[in-house]
């Protein structure tokens, strides 16, 4: 938040967003906190002492408040990692709404098997592994990895391309948006790996699938942040050539598509108006 409220002033707009998006995720990732905490003071400290084996047998009760609250924020800590995700996308191809649709689709489509998931583990005599269950989580996963996988490589792949065309006009061969790549994968990597445990605990019926989602829930708070925070630790720089027609500028925390001649602006940094910042 330190790094958001101390920014600069040009991505005012784009800062206000992110804090919005910020605030929000940390509070439903408190809130998650809260009702974990809840499960364990019904189980261990409020277990009715006439009740054999309680706390073994209150975690198989999803009809529990607590339960649904998590699953809950659960499904919407994955609706705004899609956001956060799409919008990325949506900036780093300068505004194309054609390269977002199949995206959104797929945000939806994961959205609704999950919240729908949430509401049919909630009935009684349901649970987390009744025989429609497993067929909604399974399809839910599987458009999440796609997801994940097909914006995350779309970014970088935007990236890379824009880096080889801003390479060959300026002569230099390293790719300029090499690190900003880095970070996408990165964070896209970190989620999608997490999802793919959870995953495979859950399909070999293991018991470490229920308190793995608790830890997946917190990664999903993070890992959109985690361009915010290292963009802000490593600060900004920019690459000038003054032994080249051209001239790049390269910022940790804006990536400037366009690159200005010295003939047309004379040495000058890529107008702020032609700026994107996808952290």
């Amino acid at each position: 938040m330190f790094i958001l409220l101390h920014g600069r002033k040009k991505f005012a707009t784009l800062r206000r967003v992110l804090i919005a998006i910020s605030t929000i995720l940390f509070l439903l990732c408190t809130i998650h906190v809260a009702a974990s905490l809840r499960q364990l003071l019904e189980a261990f400290v409020y277990a009715p002492p006439d009740v054999p084996n309680y706390s073994t047998t209150y975690w198989l009760n999803f009809t529990l408040a607590p339960f649904i609250i998590k699953d809950t924020l659960w499904d919407t800590l994955l609706l705004i990692q899609y956001c956060v995700l799409i919008w990325r996308l949506h900036v780093v191809f300068l505004g194309d709404w054609r390269v977002v649709v199949f995206p959104i689709i797929l945000a939806v489509s994961c959205a609704a098997c999950a919240y729908a998931n949430t509401a049919l583990s909630g009935k009684p005599n349901v649970g987390f592994y009744h025989s429609v269950a497993p067929k909604i989580i399974e399809g839910a996963w599987v458009l999440d990895l796609l997801l994940n996988a097909s914006v995350t490589g779309g970014i970088a792949l935007r990236l890379w391309w824009m880096g080889r065309k801003t390479a060959a006009l300026t002569g230099n061969r390293t790719n300029q948006y090499a690190y900003t790549i880095y970070l996408m994968i990165e964070s896209g990597a970190i989620f999608m790996a997490t999802n793919i445990l959870v995953f495979v605990l859950y399909i070999s019926n293991s018991p470490a699938a229920l308190p793995m989602l608790d830890v997946a829930s917190q990664i999903a708070t993070l890992t959109p942040l985690l361009i915010i925070v290292q963009v802000g630790l490593t600060g900004r720089y920019r690459i000038l050539r003054t032994d080249s027609p051209t001239t790049a500028l390269m910022t940790h925390d804006g990536i400037s598509f366009p690159v200005a001649t010295e003939e047309q602006y004379s040495c000058q940094d890529v107008p702020a108006s032609r700026t994107y910042d996808v952290a």
